[in-house]
């Protein structure tokens, strides 16, 4: 379970090209009650900080539910991860986000979406997000 929580922060931390510079530091509880922190810089598109491109790398995401704006929102989402056992099928996280100018607030839980008997379909894992813009990236 702890190496399926590893997983779901090294995919929040795929950087992006170009744009505005981010430091974010996310703390997790993992299905065992243990804290998964992580620190990173990561760059997303100028002026287009919220949940949907916090998250974005973490998988092939669809949107089920948001509401609000990325000043605040609600929302749910359904993600497939690449990697991930068929029959445990995709992730769901369920959050709300706050954007205040250059400083980005989140709670989420991420669950799985398939079989709850199989190994793993148990797995639930509750976090925050913290995040405040440093500067501008420049494409590589």
């Amino acid at each position: 379970m702890r190496g399926i929580a590893v997983l779901l922060l090294a995919f929040m931390a795929t950087p992006v090209c170009a744009g505005d510079l981010w430091e974010i530091v996310s703390t997790s509880s993992g299905p065992d009650g243990s804290p998964i922190s992580d620190t990173q810089k990561k760059c997303l598109p100028e002026d287009a900080a919220d949940a949907s491109q916090m998250l974005g790398e973490l998988g092939s995401c669809a949107f089920d539910q948001k509401d609000g704006t990325a000043s605040a929102m609600t929302f749910a989402m359904t993600c497939r991860i690449q990697g991930m056992p068929a029959d445990l099928g995709s992730m769901k996280v369920a959050g709300d986000a706050k954007l205040n100018g250059d400083e980005f607030d989140m709670r989420y839980t991420i669950t799985v979406g398939g079989n709850q008997s199989a190994p793993g379909g148990d797995f639930k894992m509750t976090g925050s997000l913290e995040a405040h813009k440093v500067g501008q990236c420049s494409e590589r």
